[in-house]
């Protein structure tokens, strides 16, 4: 299972979606005009300045464990 976290302004947090494959996950926010950036480790837009005291969203995807 994966999660894909939502990171605002400040460095804000939110759990937006799980899915059990990381590629439909990635495949959604592509979809939304976000890339992958080595740099940062993150999925972020052009419109986007950073977290880090600026404004804009970033993405992560992270692997969790299912409660079976």
């Amino acid at each position: 299972m994966y999660i894909l976290i939502k990171i605002e302004t400040n460095d804000c947090r939110y759990n937006e979606m799980v899915c059990r494959n990381r590629e439909k996950l990635a495949d959604y926010i592509r979809e939304k005009g976000f890339y992958w950036s080595s740099s940062v480790n993150r999925y972020i837009d052009d419109k986007n300045t950073g977290s880090y005291g600026g404004s804009g969203v970033e993405y992560i995807i992270r692997p969790i464990e299912e409660l079976k």
